[in-house]
Formats: C-alpha cells, sequence, structure tokens
C-alpha cells in the first residue's frame, strides 16, 4: 500500500464513523456540455507508474491520492493541502486563478481537475491542449463526489479501490444521517466563510453550496436558503435568519480569526439571536468544504456539534414548559 493511500485508510480505521458518498464528474478533452464543467469524452489512455499527473483543485487531489495515484502525482495548486505531504510538492497556481503555462511546465501526461478551474480563458487554453484532462464537477453534492470517485478510478485502473473507498464513505454519511434523524429538534443553522463584524455583515452559504450539504447531511436547517451559494448577508439578514447554531470556517491561510469570531459574538446587533445567546458558535476546518473522500469525516463533526446543541434546545424546552407549571 502506497504512502497517499494509507494516509486516507487511516481516516477510516480512528475514531470517526464511516463516511459520505462519492460524487460527481465526467470528463472532458476539449468537449463542454455545463457550466459546471461536466463534460463527456474518453480518448485512450494508459496509467503506468511512469504517468505524471498534475492534480488541481482540492477534491481532485484527495480523490487522486486516496486511489492510489499519488506517487505519480509531480505537481498541485495552492488549494490541495491534503494529504499533508502535498504541499512539498511543487504548485502551479489557485485552481480558480491558474496559469496554462504554470501546470504545462510540470509537463504532465494526465491532469485532473475540477469545474472550480478558472478563468474561463485559462480554461480554454486548456482545452486545446493534447494532454489528457479529466475535469471533475466543482462538487457541491454527495453524489459528485461518488461520480469523481469512479471517473478517476476508471483512468487509473482502480475499480476495487472505488469501491471500498465509497463504502467507507457512504457508512460515514450514513451513521451521520441517523444521528441527525434522532435529534427532537431540526436546529437552523449557518455557515460564514467571513463572519459579521461589527460594522458589516459576512458571507454566507446558501442553497446549493457545500455548507448547506454538509448541514442537511448533520441533520440541521441551512437558514440562509434564500439565495444560492456563497453571498455576502448583512446583520439585519442574519438577525432575520435567526440561527440556533453558527459554524465559521478556518485554515491556516483563511477564514475567521479569534479576534473575528469575538467580535461576532459581542456584537450587540446579534445579542438575541439563539446562536449567539447560547454560545453555539463553531470553528470548523474551512477544508470541509473541499467534498472529496473525507466528507463523511466532515458531516460527522458537524453533526456531532449540531447534536450538542440539539440536546440543549431540548433541555431548554423542557424547563421552559416546567417553569410556566402550576406551582413554579
Amino acid at each position: 500500500m502506497s504512502q497517499s493511500q494509507s494516509a486516507f485508510r487511516s481516516l477510516f480505521r480512528t475514531g470517526l464513523p464511516a463516511s459520505i458518498l462519492a460524487l460527481g464528474s465526467l470528463i472532458a478533452f476539449g468537449c463542454t456540455n455545463g457550466e459546471d464543467g461536466a463534460t463527456q469524452a474518453s480518448p485512450e489512455f494508459d496509467f503506468s507508474a511512469d504517468t505524471r499527473i498534475v492534480t488541481i483543485g482540492g477534491a481532485a487531489t484527495e480523490i487522486v491520492f486516496a486511489l492510489g495515484g499519488g506517487d505519480q502525482v509531480v505537481a498541485v495548486d495552492l488549494s490541495s493541502t491534503f494529504p499533508a505531504h502535498v504541499r512539498n510538492l511543487p504548485q502551479v497556481g489557485y485552481v480558480r486563478s491558474i496559469s496554462p503555462e504554470g501546470i504545462l511546465s510540470a509537463e504532465p501526461d494526465l491532469i485532473v481537475t475540477t469545474g472550480a478551474f478558472g478563468p474561463p480563458p485559462a480554461r480554454e487554453i486548456m482545452e486545446k491542449q493534447s494532454v489528457p484532462i479529466i475535469w471533475l464537477p466543482d462538487p457541491k453534492k454527495v453524489e459528485d463526489v461518488y461520480t469523481s470517485i469512479d471517473t478517476v478510478a476508471n483512468y487509473l485502473n482502480t475499480p476495487d479501490e472505488a469501491s471500498s473507498l465509497k463504502e467507507a464513505i457512504q457508512s460515514q454519511i450514513e451513521q451521520a444521517q441517523n444521528l441527525g434523524s434522532t435529534a427532537e429538534t431540526k436546529l437552523g443553522a449557518i455557515f460564514f466563510l467571513r463572519p459579521p463584524s461589527l460594522d458589516s455583515g459576512g458571507m454566507a452559504g446558501g442553497a446549493n453550496s457545500q455548507a448547506a450539504t454538509l448541514i442537511e447531511l448533520a441533520g440541521g436547517r441551512n437558514v440562509a436558503d434564500g439565495f444560492s451559494g456563497f453571498q455576502p448577508v448583512s446583520i439585519e439578514s442574519v438577525v432575520a435568519m435567526n440561527p440556533d447554531v453558527i459554524f465559521i470556517g478556518q485554515s491556516s491561510e483563511h477564514g475567521a480569526s479569534p479576534e473575528a469570531i469575538s467580535a461576532l459574538q459581542n456584537n450587540p446587533s446579534l445579542s438575541q439571536v439563539p446562536a449567539i445567546k447560547n454560545g453555539a458558535i463553531y470553528p470548523v476546518p474551512m477544508d470541509d468544504l473541499t467534498f472529496g473522500p473525507r466528507i463523511g469525516e466532515a458531516a460527522l463533526r458537524w453533526q456531532a456539534l449540531l447534536s450538542n446543541d440539539a440536546e440543549s434546545a431540548s433541555l431548554a424546552k423542557f424547563e421552559a414548559s416546567s417553569s410556566d407549571s402550576p406551582g413554579e
């Protein structure tokens, strides 16, 4: 077993319940069918130990490594941070703002990327190259992950590894969903890429976002359902949405600082929001939104945080009804 496979399989042997669905992807080598980058075309490709792979996008990188192709990866993009040793590989830019010259300088035999690849002119240039490219969707649903795993496995000739990986992910997702279904209260939650400050709004995950999917998998209800994707929200909007739980993305380079979280907690305009009143503000890893092989792990993490507050909500409801009883 390669170092790359063992790094992922350890995730499914440690205390975390089995994981998520794996997800969608179609392949393209120059013909595009949709905005998400999903395409169809299958030229002949022979994968071998000498194949040089460049992966662009965290989900693409994690899937290749999880399926045993990590030893052939010669370069990645800046959004690829797992397994940890990929940070030691040459980097070709950032998936959403990338230079074709940087990619081609790595002399790849195969490129694996997602629909997040951009800007559009860079994609147009890459689609005209002779190098085979696997275009995976920009994953937002569990189904996207599964499709992507199958697509990459087809090129790496690793169908057994794909089946095992999807089973582990599905097991984790089912566990998160089963745990979430036991909660008496379906809590309203919101995820912030950037939380509101004292004098300005934040950036939240709406419908059809990775954040919305994780909240739903965890047994919660995304209160930011009035818009799609990640959009700015005002302080007044947060008050109106009235979340029970607030998730905030964090990483070493991005996301909310402890100071920003403290400012959110102490914002007088939000003092009556349940999540603020009850201290239900949780930093979560920003790469929970990657939606690769670790999506089940992320769903379980978010479910554990939600379930703690579901218990608190049930207790508060009981205490309120008791205090209204005669003799209290």
